[in-house]
């Protein structure tokens, strides 16, 4: 029944746009396709505003193909170097974006994966995002000690909610990334933390609207020591493009895993309507220039006057819209405070553990505080170790770099059984 509710309202779009009334293309795969036309119809979930026009996004529902049977086992999904092809990390499985041209004024769709969430299933009818079986639950190895710290900690993923939010507290989750990381890190986002936030979008190093992602223009090289600039015009284009959208905006690096439901609990505590900078708090250099920032490639939140004030200002040269740094994170830090007297917030729980993570579980697990440098960053407030460093209701951890980790990791907080942990989750609403 619902592949053919599905068709029925895709195909009315689809003759609408394309008048193919005797078409006979696979609605899963769309390089063929021609760019977004304005709809004359707001009834199917194909349909999306761009700021002036409702648009039919003839990429939605689009999804790489899910081989099946697994050809080896999730623990070889977790390492590095593997060479398995059903890992659902495969260049191969989202090739044919050279051929995808959204036009040179095009607006994303960042409500997209939403939708598709919300829906159940993607252009095929297949259940989406795309189910991980219990088979990942019980992967140990080189994971034991994240497994260690999450269920010490008991840290649980709430479940992501299937209703529209509608309290002022919807997000937009954005992420910088390059092309190499389509298929990879960026395809494990899409298909388990990405559709928990009220929109999502990539910034890349090429446009591909089926994820979606979008190149845009920068000061500079594409280089890590320019990160800069790129945060920069990522910034204003949001500010342009989504700011009455949204009321909080969430940005961060392509090797983070967001628990989504936690993150909106959390910022749900908070005024949106007031300026907030909220994420993993660090100061740089407390007794010389003593720069207090939040963590970037970690993700911090923006609220809506935070990020419009922050754009206002990013021209002028206390913002110093020229600098070359990777330090992207502490320019936003020093621009905020400078030019909108805002600062971070303590975002610990009640026991001093944080919420939001600047490392993997495993390291921050076995973190025993004999690095200067991490101490330096922490130097206001200090670190907690082993489980104490981890809130049952954190929101992220960063710098997981393996596909097969991040769907690991997102699993195990929300779809796994792990006995006495579990009773800790909220139900869904």
């Amino acid at each position: 029944m619902v592949q053919k509710r599905h068709a029925k309202y895709l195909g009315l779009c689809l003759l609408v746009v394309f008048n193919l009334s005797t078409s006979k293309r696979k609605v899963g795969h769309r390089s063929d396709f021609a760019s977004p036309t304005i709809a004359t119809t707001k009834s199917a979930n194909n349909i999306y505003y761009n700021g002036t026009h409702h648009i039919v996004n003839p990429w939605y529902g689009w999804q790489p193909r899910i081989k099946t049977p697994m050809n080896c086992s999730w623990a070889e999904c977790l390492k590095e170097d593997h060479t398995c092809k059903t890992c659902r990390d495969s260049p191969e499985d989202v090739s044919n974006s050279s051929s995808l041209d959204p036009g040179e004024d095009w607006i994303p769709d960042v409500t997209m994966l939403r939708r598709m969430f919300l829906d159940g299933h993607d252009a095929n009818g297949n259940p989406w995002p795309p189910p991980l079986d219990n088979d990942l639950c019980h992967v140990l190895g080189n994971n034991e000690n994240t497994k260690k710290l999450l269920d010490e900690a008991q840290v649980v993923g709430a479940p992501i909610s299937r209703t529209l939010e509608t309290k002022n507290n919807k997000i937009l989750c954005f992420i910088y990334t390059m092309e190499k990381k389509h298929a990879t890190s960026i395809r494990a986002q899409r298909e388990t933390w990405a559709p928990g936030c009220d929109g999502f979008l990539a910034f890349s190093t090429k446009s591909d609207p089926r994820i979606p992602a979008i190149s845009i223009p920068h000061q500079g090289e594409e280089e890590y020591k320019n990160m800069w600039q790129k945060i920069r015009s990522i910034l204003q284009f949001v500010g342009k493009h989504y700011l009455s959208e949204f009321d909080w905006f969430y940005m961060g690096g392509d090797d983070l895993v967001v628990f989504p439901q936690n993150l909106k609990n959390y910022l749900g505590t908070y005024n949106s309507s007031k300026p907030y900078y909220i994420g993993k708090r660090l100061v740089w250099d407390p007794k010389g220039s003593n720069i207090r920032f939040n963590a970037g490639g970690a993700g911090y939140a923006l609220s809506r006057p935070a990020l419009q004030c922050l754009v206002d200002h990013l021209p002028e040269k206390r913002c110093m819209p020229r600098k070359r740094t990777s330090a992207e994170d502490q320019m936003a830090g020093l621009c905020l405070e400078r030019a909108c007297n805002i600062t971070y917030e303590d975002t610990r729980d009640d026991q001093k553990r944080e919420r939001f993570h600047f490392y993997s579980p495993e390291w921050e697990y076995h973190y025993k505080g004999r690095w200067p440098f991490y101490n330096m960053l922490h130097s206001d407030w200090g670190v907690l170790f082993g489980k104490n460093s981890s809130s049952p209701e954190s929101v992220n951890y960063h710098y997981i770099t393996i596909p097969g980790m991040a769907r690991y990791l997102f699993h195990y907080v929300h779809g796994c059984n792990r006995g006495s942990v579990n009773s800790t989750i909220a139900p869904d609403v």
